[in-house]
């Protein structure tokens, strides 16, 4: 019986790993060619290839729940249309003893899934899209399309972009009045880094310009000492795209705007949908069997495959329009990423007693 698991494991697997390759290499082909009107003198090709593998991992992440539900499709299918999987039913395996192989490489893929979105593609993201910033800095086409604003008092600071060492660029501060109705001063600042016994950012290479009734003057002054409690750890979750983050930064920020009384339905959303992702990939696999038994039995490949790609877009665009519902609703949105992960694996049951 081991051997047989053993089969059907290696089978299954080497599909996914295939089409997982397959489909990553094309999403940088894809992903290199729309850089491509992008470049510029100081950005070019080599620094747009470097950037596109720099973001390997994050799109490997990104790409797990399709990959797996394809691969498997694949290589069930495989054994199916070679008559395989007759053969097995035949030696008295049953479907449930089938699924259960099949799941086995799915937990190791899983596994590696999960470090790689922890520890590996937070890090190699943030660095991509600073590499591919930076390389852009004074470009009319990189201007205000990134970064942040975030208010301190009765400032506001613009923060173009972070390093995962907590560095910061194109930092602009606008100074306000008490009453917040008139702007006193615009200090620009090239870079800053966090002072962690003064408990503050040091700007360096600032230009403050002073707002007065009757002139306008501007000065080099050097380096700025900004007092404030926002860690580079924290400053990070707060400028990147939260779909770059790791689940503990995500739970982390979570829980600050909550204490601060903010919303966090992106961030929470973005959260589960990380921390259920093995879930989600088990359901999706449960249909992938329940397919390869039932309706998709004499189906050819490439049926099987289009079935798979379609069941695995429905299942995330299902949870991207159940996360702003959950915010306009006002449930959980946890359940706008267990929802339809859920039902996919209750459908997959509902073909596969329907085979057995």
């Amino acid at each position: 019986m081991k051997t047989i698991d053993g089969y059907i494991a290696k089978s299954v697997f080497g599909a996914v790993l295939v089409v997982q390759v397959l489909l990553l290499g094309l999403d940088m082909m894809l992903a290199l060619v729309n850089e491509l009107d992008k470049l510029n003198e100081t950005y070019q090709l080599g620094n747009a290839l470097y950037y596109v593998m720099l973001s390997a991992p994050r799109r490997f992440y990104d790409l797990v729940p399709v990959g797996v539900m394809v691969g498997a499709l694949i290589g069930l299918g495989s054994l199916a249309s070679n008559n395989e999987l007759a053969v097995i039913r035949a030696a008295g395996v049953s479907i449930t003893r089938i699924i259960w192989a099949v799941m086995k490489p799915m937990l190791m893929i899983i596994a590696v899934t999960a470090f790689i979105g922890e520890f590996v593609s937070p890090k190699t993201a943030v660095d991509a899209e600073n590499y591919r910033l930076m390389k852009r800095w004074d470009t009319n086409q990189a201007k205000g399309k990134s970064g942040v604003w975030l208010r301190d008092g009765s400032d506001y600071f613009y923060f173009r972009s972070i390093r995962t060492d907590g560095q910061l660029y194109g930092i602009q501060r606008q100074s306000f009045s008490a009453d917040g109705k008139t702007l006193l001063s615009i200090s620009v600042a090239k870079s800053g880094q966090y002072d962690f016994e003064l408990k503050g950012w040091v700007l360096n290479d600032v230009i403050r310009t002073q707002l007065g009734a009757q002139r306008v003057t501007s000065e080099a002054v050097g380096t700025v000492f900004w007092p404030s409690d926002l860690k580079p750890d924290l400053m990070k979750v707060i400028i990147i795209n939260q779909r770059y983050l790791a689940p503990s930064d995500l739970w982390n920020y979570t829980q600050y705007l909550k204490a601060q009384g903010l919303k966090s339905h992106e961030h929470e959303m973005s959260f589960w949908q990380k921390v259920l992702m093995p879930f989600t990939v088990s359901s999706l696999v449960l249909v992938a069997a329940s397919f390869v038994f039932g309706p998709l039995r004499t189906a050819p490949a490439g049926t099987r495959v289009f079935s798979g790609v379609v069941v695995g877009l429905v299942v995330k665009y299902i949870q991207d329009i159940l996360g702003p519902a959950s915010v306009v609703y006002g449930f959980d949105p946890v359940w706008a990423v267990l929802t339809p992960a859920i039902g996919c694996a209750l459908y997959g049951v509902v073909l596969i007693r329907r085979t057995g």
